[in-house]
């Protein structure tokens, strides 16, 4: 596979959580996509199918470092909630 191929960097539960991450990465200068599952007029289908929502594109030269952000990004907020 070539370098500047698109490669899936983390299954997404919903696009907010896209939107989130690829802002996310965005600010880390990784660009990336949104790749939906879903299909039109059938809500939530094949996330029920799946169970995911779609997956976060990255460049294969940038998919090790995408998931490492990605893994301490979300890692911050599942550690402060048992703060509370």
């Amino acid at each position: 596979m070539a370098k500047n191929e698109l490669v899936s960097a983390w299954k997404l539960d919903d696009e907010a959580q896209g939107i989130l991450l690829m802002k996310v990465l965005e600010d880390e200068g990784i660009l990336s996509e949104l790749k939906s599952e879903q299909i039109p007029w059938m809500n939530g289908i094949m996330k029920a199918a799946r169970g995911y929502w779609g997956d976060l594109m990255v460049l294969e030269r940038d998919a090790v470092s995408a998931g490492e952000i990605i893994q301490s990004y979300l890692g911050k907020y599942n550690d402060s909630s048992s703060e509370i």
